[in-house]
């Protein structure tokens, strides 16, 4: 296994990085990224406004997309312009910046050179950045990372990362799930549900809540589980800091409300939350402060072909003993033919 670092911190007018790598013999450099351009900055906002669907998917803050609304709103040149003005930034040639950009490709090349059997390989590219906005770039559409790393999921860290990592169940009988539907008028999450039991064909004992009261759910998690999954509405702050998940049509909640029972449930062996609803980040970084091992969210609103798709490819792999990331990593490649829907 070969983990690729990369640690970015605030400084005036741009980024300072660190790059570091283990389980190859590479000393660890410094650079410096500019800020974003103004032009990635607006292509990004441009984008959001046409996927949310402008004034008529305010609410996607709080409901997931029909794949209708998705057709309708999410251009496909405006996505093209992300990724062209994302890589004009990372590819722009400022000599601080450069050596960052080399030795990633240096790393890669190495690695295949040194493997017979290059593309089975585990790579792990984990990226820490120290702001929301940074992380709601696509950066696995950077040409370093697509052209070089094919076969490796780009991680992003928040603050505060645990050193342990999440081993997949080598025997699926031992993996416990509690599995919250919220609410969910106007989403599918029936579907997301039938995925997830189908695990129990497996071996996997599933627990299901419906819509459960804030009490209900709070004893629920002083019990043992390996995952949690939430599906249904949820929605994070804009500064990305704090999220909260709806139970029912009365009960919203955020993840410090929950801080006691979810940090039980880690000490009894929760390893992984998987939020299969929108804008997720500030539940991420509420658990992250739990010291949470994983946690998978969306990081804007999902049609639900998505989501439940999501699923369904992410725990063939999962239970198949392959590791989180690159489940995660299979999962996403599979979706890319509903992108072109």
């Amino acid at each position: 296994m070969l983990i690729v670092k990369m640690k970015l911190f605030d400084k005036e007018s741009g980024f300072h990085t660190n790059l570091e790598v283990t389980g190859m013999k590479f000393e660890p450099i410094e650079g410096f990224l500019p800020a974003p351009p103004p032009a990635l900055n607006s292509s990004f906002a441009n984008w959001q406004l046409s996927y949310r669907g402008l004034d008529d998917v305010k609410s996607c803050f709080s409901s997931r997309l029909t794949a209708g609304k998705v057709v309708n709103y999410s251009a496909p040149e405006e996505a093209q312009a992300v990724k062209a003005h994302l890589n004009e930034w990372l590819n722009s040639g400022d000599r601080e910046w450069q050596p960052i950009r080399d030795q990633l490709i240096s790393i890669a090349n190495q690695s295949q050179a040194n493997q017979s059997n290059p593309a089975g390989q585990e790579i792990h590219v984990l990226l820490d950045v120290p702001e929301t906005n940074l992380s709601r770039f696509p950066w696995q559409e950077w040409d370093v990372f697509k052209n070089h790393y094919p076969n490796a999921e780009v991680i992003l860290r928040i603050r505060n990362p645990s050193s342990k990592t999440i081993i997949p169940p080598q025997n699926s009988s031992k993996l416990r799930i509690l599995v919250v539907v919220g609410r969910s008028d106007g989403i599918n999450t029936e579907s997301d549900l039938e995925v997830i039991q189908e695990l129990e064909k497996k071996g996997v004992e599933v627990i299901t809540l419906i819509q459960p009261s804030f009490q209900e759910l709070y004893q629920a998690l002083f019990e043992s589980y390996q995952i949690f999954i939430f599906t249904g509405h949820s929605s994070s702050q804009e500064d990305g800091k704090i999220g909260w998940i709806e139970l029912n049509n009365q009960d919203s909640v955020t993840i410090k409300q929950l801080s006691e029972p979810f940090k039980k449930a880690i000490d009894n062996g929760l390893q992984l939350a998987i939020f299969n609803s929108c804008d997720g980040i500030g539940l991420a970084n509420q658990l992250t402060q739990l010291n949470l091992l994983q946690c998978i969210v969306m990081r804007e609103p999902v049609p639900d072909v998505v989501a439940v798709a999501f699923l369904k490819y992410f725990f063939k792999e999962f239970t198949g003993n392959k590791s989180l990331f690159t489940s995660v990593h299979e999962a996403r490649n599979r979706l890319g033919d509903l992108n072109e829907k």
